[in-house]
């Protein structure tokens, strides 16, 4: 359940509920990585810029 998530996760269960409805806006970089690592996730990064036209 949404509850559980939320207990799980260290958050109240309408922060999971905006989470499942892809509300990610809400949370902070910070947030979000400390959700998933609270679940057991890992996040990796990859930035990829622009090529410069010639």
């Amino acid at each position: 359940t949404q509850a559980a998530a939320a207990k799980l996760m260290g958050v109240t269960q309408p922060r999971v509920s905006d989470l499942v409805r892809g509300r990610v806006d809400l949370f902070s970089v910070d947030t979000l990585i400390d959700m998933i690592a609270r679940v057991g996730g890992n996040v990796h990064v990859t930035v990829r810029m622009p090529k410069k036209a010639a």
